[in-house]
């Protein structure tokens, strides 16, 4: 807001172009899933001020010298410009923009922030359920992280970024009917320490969900908590541990003594990638992984990181390239194209010979004008983008800590210009 109001005051008012870009990722990652771009987009074309924000603003210290004009500007604030971005579900690499926006200065600089939550967050989640899915091989991963987001908006937005990455279901109720998603849901232990007798727990949740009784034990001797079971449709048993390799082969084989044979193992507890990875690799008897904080949090260090940066400007009749420290990694207007054995950033105006050479191009036009030019895609359509475009690169590529990472090129053109001064 400040430095919208410094452009209105200043007579920066010429457009701008700016670049949300996969600025740099972890050793142990090697691309992005692109997710939460839709969310952005309704985001920048849905924001407001209303009379209650303005008063507050003209209230605060710190803008008592801002000219009223900006703020009667800002009771009719509404985004013009246009946006073109990877749909969701694109597999992204360093350097390559997702998303472009262009449009007055002050408008789209002042979506920034919220631009790079909704993408920023959305891709995060996505990217590691991705990873979490390969990692178990087929077996299905049920999302549990929605205690571990902020809110619930950023728990229905996780839901969602889970399952375009991969995740079979989702233990929060209203991020499925929201998007249409399976609910998964698992007895908690307030419910055995509310009847006071696992088997009475177990009876009065199995005679509601006998279709999905799906279970926690308590705490104490295996056999014992599995004895308690007998003759209830039990469908899946819940194992909570840090020793899940040792501990799930005596709960299958507890299961298998007790009649239980057909009840699956949902292994959970601090879970990630390679805990996953290790667990198949020991052939452990578990079914189902549920991954919480992994899927939501990832570890410090280990998450993709974004940029929003200015690419070109108009400060006088014509729009300028913009290069520098402080500007996007690349001027001007681009697309991104993607070829057999590599992507090419290139200027927009060069679009024509990728396509003649056999290049895709990634990025499409989702506003023009202020106005959403594009339907919002059906989620099994992002799911399917999502698994097809990992398909159809290299293993190597789409693995970790990759010695061949997928090569992305710029074009000569593009190279030139690079270094070119605001005007």
């Amino acid at each position: 807001m400040v430095q919208a109001a410094v452009y209105h005051a200043d007579g920066l008012w010429g457009e701008a172009t700016f670049d949300l870009t996969v600025r740099d990722l972890p050793a142990d990652l090697s691309h992005v899933v692109v997710s939460g771009v839709e969310d952005a987009i309704d985001a920048a074309l849905q924001g407001r001020f209303t009379e209650e924000d303005i008063t507050w603003l003209q209230a605060e210290p710190g803008f008592s010298k801002v000219p009223s004009t900006f703020f009667s500007s800002m009771r009719n604030f509404r985004f013009t410009g246009s946006i073109a971005a990877m749909p969701e579900g694109s597999i992204a690499f360093p350097g390559e923009p997702v998303l472009r926006v262009t449009g007055p200065l002050h408008q789209v600089g002042l979506l920034e922030t919220r631009l790079l939550q909704w993408i920023g967050h959305g891709s995060g989640v996505a990217t590691r359920a991705a990873r979490l899915v390969e990692a178990a091989q087929g077996l299905p991963v049920v999302d549990f992280g929605s205690r571990r987001t902020a809110n619930a908006a950023a728990a229905g937005a996780a839901v969602r970024a889970a399952w375009i990455g991969g995740c079979a279901a989702t233990t929060n109720a209203h991020g499925a009917r929201l998007h249409g998603l399976r609910p998964w849901g698992v007895m908690s232990d307030a419910l055995i320490t509310a009847y006071g007798d696992g088997r009475l727990a177990y009876e009065a949740y199995a005679s509601l969900f006998p279709d999905h009784c799906h279970v926690n034990l308590p705490p104490g001797d295996v056999a014992d908590a599995i004895s308690r079971l007998a003759g209830l449709p039990v469908e899946v048993v819940r194992l909570d541990s840090r020793d899940l390799n040792g501990e799930s082969r005596a709960l299958r084989a507890a299961l298998d003594a007790h009649g239980l044979e057909g009840t699956r193992i949902l292994g959970s507890g601090s879970l990630d990638a390679e805990a996953i990875r290790e667990l198949r690799a020991a052939d452990a008897p578990i079914d189902i992984f549920g991954v919480g904080e992994a899927l939501i949090l990832g570890h410090p260090g280990t998450r993709p990181r974004m940029s929003y940066r200015i690419c070109e400007l108009t400060r006088g009749v014509d729009p300028t390239p913009v290069s520098g420290a402080w500007a996007a990694p690349w001027p001007g207007i681009k697309q991104v194209f993607r070829f057999p054995d590599h992507d090419t950033i290139i200027l927009d105006v060069e679009s024509h010979g990728a396509r003649s050479a056999g290049g895709r191009p990634l990025l499409s036009a989702f506003v023009d004008q202020g106005v959403r030019i594009r339907d919002r895609d059906d989620l099994q359509v992002i799911r399917d983008r999502s698994t097809s475009q990992r398909a159809e690169l290299p293993t190597e590529a789409m693995g970790t800590g990759s010695a061949a990472p997928w090569e992305v090129r710029t074009s000569r053109m593009l190279q030139n210009m690079k270094g070119t001064p605001v005007p």
